[in-house]
């Protein structure tokens, strides 16, 4: 620690000391108890100060010692909210708040939270993030408060996003006896989809070396695939046999190569078109034309009866439940599945019967994983890991770990241990099978974190506080000037704008904790200072008051410039193409015990019944008829009931 470093924390200690005398001294008669003084005439304030666990760690103690030190609750500490119009206001208009934070020892948490629920001896704020009750049980408790009245006079912004978001309204709300929506939480929300941590990744080394170039792909600038979106006739293989060339074009690349650089991770190019005419894979025949590429490679390396060497693998139920590549079918997810706010169970839908005619083509094509069903001890996402970081699989899900040059080192074959390239790509497009609502449709039921995050309690401690001053200060973390404060921190401007002590900014050398700028496409586009994997970086957020917006990559307000090697950039907008919005993972936690008992064993039922013939279905020794015969025998319809019930929630909901 520097010199002026220390300097400032014991004058910080110093300085604290002070105040606390002059607090008992203030707490005499004529004080409100707020440091307000109870002059003749006028309306005393309201206490202002709160008090708010947290749990989120960021190198606590090693750039201040009291998260009240931190940048941002410095920043929230000195503005004045204005509680009439909205936002941060002036000294005449406005009240400042005085926020304060316990924060349990790491790895204490959950611990440290039942004990104070049990005790009564929680303060004003909670975290939610380690409540084993849900935030209606703890209203129901009298733990939360209800805080309707102020949601709806002082939070217009996040009312706004919830409107613009109507999906989210059931997983924040919840609707008393008379049909009256309540609020009982705050969350903060994802504005996109966070960076995932992993997706599809696939051997772009040897799409390379073994795919052939198509003679026609898609004519982009044709006025047809301007207006359709895709050629008249596909798959190529039936344009041609139809004659039917409307969309597309002759092929001016005749041969694929590659150029690593010094850097293959940020430096790796190539000239490779799939047949969908674009630089990544879009659609079902462009996987199909990868995993004939695949076959090949695996063919020439004497891996053909390898049971570890494939072209791709599904989970071993033959679907995930979640969606993923079973949505790229019309959508759907193989199991419970929600879609313009109607739930239903999709195990027997015309979608999921597309899908598994695609992985019974390919399984007998050999391309599929001869042995997926016996891999149930793997998880989705490190499924054969060790067949895949031999060099011996073609595509499969796995984890950011896997992308680039990263498989290099144990790779079994000499060249695949020079050469290996791993890239990221987004679920595809069915251009192929079923019929034509099962084609050309986005996927929209995939594994992704949940846009809802972590909600936060206002307690019973709280009810004679300042609660429109506090709920004002929310509000403003759902507009683009709060969500960079939280998420990002302080730029120049607002920086010197206010006095620090201590003062990170200055012991570190930091201008601002980001820069703006606008890209071609017209997007506001912030750069943090530092990358995110930097402790500093950490410390000059707010995010640890988990409240407000939380920007992405893929955000609608702004996109953030997050420092990451070429190729795993590339990976991040590949696997964040599509948004999930058919899971319903989401409403499971909703369900109250009972229902969720039932919704539990319906749930494993359709399960144990799926692993033993969904597989059957992809090898072809069972019929789809059969197949759909015994699901009948399971009471679906009871689980659509219990998850339908809380997706109408907010539809059907009166306003107070």
């Amino acid at each position: 620690m520097g010199k002026s470093k220390l300097l400032k924390r014991t004058l910080s200690v110093c300085l604290m000391a002070a105040m606390a005398v002059t607090l008992i001294a203030g707490c005499g008669k004529g004080d409100d108890g707020g440091g307000n003084e109870d002059k003749k005439g006028e309306t005393p304030k309201k206490d202002a100060t709160f008090t708010w666990w947290i749990t989120q760690s960021d190198g606590n103690g090693e750039y201040y010692e009291d998260y009240k030190e931190s940048p941002v609750a410095q920043f929230i500490n000195q503005q004045y909210w204005d509680t009439e119009n909205g936002g941060i206001g002036t000294k005449e208009n406005g009240t400042q708040i005085d926020m304060s934070f316990l924060v349990p020892i790491t790895g204490s948490e959950l611990d440290n939270f039942n004990t104070m629920m049990s005790t009564g001896e929680y303060p004003e704020i909670v975290s939610l993030a380690m409540a084993t009750d849900s935030p209606r049980t703890m209203y129901e408790n009298d733990i939360l408060l209800d805080i309707t009245e102020y949601v709806e006079s002082y939070m217009p912004n996040y009312l706004a996003y919830l409107d613009k978001n109507p999906e989210l309204k059931p997983l924040v709300q919840i609707v008393d006896e008379e049909g009256n929506v309540r609020y009982v939480a705050i969350y903060s929300f994802m504005d996109g989809v966070n960076d995932p941590w992993e997706g599809t990744c696939y051997r772009r080394d040897w799409v390379v070396k073994y795919a052939k170039p198509t003679e026609y792909v898609w004519d982009w600038e044709s006025d047809y695939v301007k207006e359709h979106g895709h050629p008249e006739v596909t798959p190529l293989s039936e344009a041609v046999k139809e004659k039917n060339m409307e969309g597309w074009k002759k092929n001016e690349i005749t041969a694929f190569e590659a150029e690593y650089g010094d850097n293959p991770n940020e430096t790796y190019s190539d000239n490779v078109i799939f047949p969908s005419g674009m630089a990544d894979p879009i659609t079902i025949s462009d996987w199909e034309w990868m995993l004939e590429a695949f076959a090949k490679a695996i063919e020439e390396r004497g891996w053909s009866e390898d049971s570890s060497s494939y072209g791709f693998a599904p989970y071993y139920l033959g679907y995930t439940g979640m969606g993923d590549v079973t949505s790229s079918f019309g959508g759907g997810t193989g199991s419970f599945y929600v879609k313009d706010g109607t739930v239903s169970f999709d195990g027997a839908s015309e979608n999921f019967k597309a899908y598994l005619e695609c992985m019974n083509n390919w399984y007998e094509k050999g391309w599929l994983d001869s042995q997926f069903h016996t891999r149930a001890n793997d998880a989705f996402y490190m499924i054969n890991s060790t067949g895949v970081n031999q060099g011996k699989v073609g595509m499969w899900c796995g984890m950011t770990s896997t992308l680039g040059t990263a498989i290099r080192t144990s790779c079994q074959n000499e060249v695949d241990a020079r050469d290996a390239f791993v890239m990221g790509c987004a679920l595809p497009i069915n251009d192929m099978y079923g019929e034509e609502r099962q084609q050309f449709k986005e996927p929209d039921a995939l594994y992704q974190g949940s846009r809802r995050g972590t909600a936060i309690g206002i307690t019973n401690k709280a009810e004679e506080k300042d609660l429109a001053a506090l709920f004002t200060f929310m509000d403003w973390t759902y507009t683009l000037e709060g969500a960079k404060v939280m998420r990002v921190g302080l730029n120049a401007e607002q920086y010197a704008s206010m006095t620090l002590e201590p003062d990170i900014f200055a012991d570190y050398d930091i201008e601002t904790a980001y820069t703006e700028e606008t890209d071609e496409e017209g997007n506001l586009v912030i750069t943090p200072t530092f990358e995110d994997s930097n402790t500093l970086f950490l410390a000059l957020l707010g995010q640890r008051m988990d409240v407000g917006l939380k920007l992405t990559r893929s955000g609608e307000l702004v996109v953030v410039n997050k420092k990451a090697e070429a190729v795993m950039t590339n990976a991040y907008g590949q696997w964040t193409k599509f948004l999930n919005t058919g899971n319903v993972l989401d409403y499971t936690s909703l369900l109250n015990p009972e229902e969720s008992e039932q919704y539990s064993k319906i749930g494993s039922a359709c399960t144990d019944y799926q692993s033993q013939t969904v597989p059957n279905v992809i090898q072809g020794t069972m019929s789809w008829e059969d197949y759909v015969a015994g699901l009948e025998k399971i009471d679906t319809d009871t689980a659509v009931d219990i998850l339908q019930k809380y997706v109408d929630l907010a539809k059907g909901a009166k306003s107070k």
